[in-house]
């Protein structure tokens, strides 16, 4: 049977929407997961605010950025197999293998630069203080 035949047949689009479907159905389920909190702490949120309360500030998120290390080590050992695949086959064509591996280096640079730049920060002076006291109930 043709390739293209089959991906047109009723067989084909079947085994191509049960390959796809759990992807898309994950990614719809992480969707919806993400907005049901997102909902909840604003429902929160304003529930406080109504009752006379001061919500309490949302926490300064310090970015995480060990995923450039991970992505930059994937990257660069990729670029790495596909250097080495050409030059077993004898090929001269490696730009695949230059750019995915170059790509690979710039993150394991941005990565270390990153690195040394957050541990010469100041450190927070937050902190060093209590925290504040919770906040009172409103008055009648």
């Amino acid at each position: 049977m043709d390739p293209s035949t089959f991906a047109h047949s009723v067989t084909g689009m079947v085994i191509v929407a049960i390959i796809f479907a759990p992807l898309i159905i994950a990614v719809i389920a992480v969707l919806a997961i993400i907005l049901a909190m997102v909902n909840r702490r604003h429902k929160e949120r304003m529930k406080m605010i109504e009752q006379g309360m001061m919500p309490p500030p949302r926490p300064k998120q310090k970015g995480n950025y060990y995923g450039l290390l991970i992505t930059g080590a994937i990257f660069l050992a990729f670029g790495l197999a596909l250097f080495a695949g050409e030059l077993a086959e004898r090929g001269n064509d490696f730009t695949g293998g230059f750019i995915v591996g170059f790509v690979g280096l710039a993150m394991l640079a941005c990565f270390a630069i990153i690195r040394i730049a957050r541990k010469s920060e100041p450190a927070d002076k937050a902190e060093d203080r209590p925290p504040a006291p919770p906040p009172l109930p409103p008055q009648s």
